[in-house]
């Protein structure tokens, strides 16, 4: 079900426009410190200390706001949310996700389903940010800012979506599919895990990376315009 969002399309602008977008996301330095720092401690951690790490970095990414805002479930429930579903996202953690399929991907929805950490009902960001540290191979983190501006033109996705079928279509229809393209790989090849591209972590999250460039260089442009 592709509820009228033109995925092929999406795609191809950032196949076609990677170079551009890679470019945009570094040059505009916005990211780093705490939220560098804990994504790569998030990644290589153990799996004894992996559920403190991903606090942490989700901490720095700006899902807790002590003085309003997104509020984060207390350690112990996210963590035991985590150990309970630990099992079904190891069962996955040897795959790519330019070799998986829908039935694969839908062995997440209970995992989906069961991770507590937000103490919103909303599940979506928080959730690809999860996984995509235990997952990194599979998932692309998402947010409303850049990935909900970026497919619909607006930092929300539409009511109609139930959050799982948009998290799934996102990485099948959008992040796959750019991901199995040659020319992406060829440029992919020259990013992943080089000093230089410090974020450049995986492939989902390359993808993630140009999203971000496509969209803070549009705001950019949308400023000045605003000046002139």
């Amino acid at each position: 079900m592709n509820r009228n969002i033109e995925w092929e399309l999406l795609s191809k602008d950032l196949i076609e426009n990677c170079e551009i977008y890679h470019r945009c996301y570094y040059d505009k330095k916005t990211f780093s410190g705490p939220s560098l720092h804990f994504h790569k401690r998030a990644l290589n951690a153990s799996q004894s200390e992996k559920a403190e790490m991903v606090y942490a970095l989700l901490v720095s990414w700006g899902m807790h706001r002590m003085g309003g805002g997104p509020q984060m479930n207390d350690f112990d429930i996210f963590s035991d949310s985590l150990a309970d579903n630990f099992t079904a996202i190891q069962a996955l953690s040897a795959k790519n996700i330019d070799d998986i399929d829908e039935d694969e991907f839908n062995l997440l929805e209970k995992v989906f389903i069961d991770l507590k950490l937000m103490k919103s009902s909303k599940k979506i960001v928080a959730n690809s940010k999860i996984l995509a540290h235990y997952l990194p191979n599979i998932i692309a983190p998402i947010d409303n800012e850049y990935t909900f501006r970026f497919i619909f033109g607006a930092a929300r996705s539409p009511g109609y979506w139930k959050e799982f079928e948009l998290f799934r279509e996102i990485h099948l229809n959008l992040v796959k599919q750019v991901i199995v393209d040659k020319r992406f790989k060829d440029s992919a090849d020259k990013w992943l895990n080089n000093r230089m591209f410090p974020w450049d972590t995986s492939l989902p999250k390359i993808v993630d990376n140009l999203i971000i460039g496509k969209i803070g260089e549009q705001k950019r442009l949308q400023k000045r315009a605003k000046k002139h």
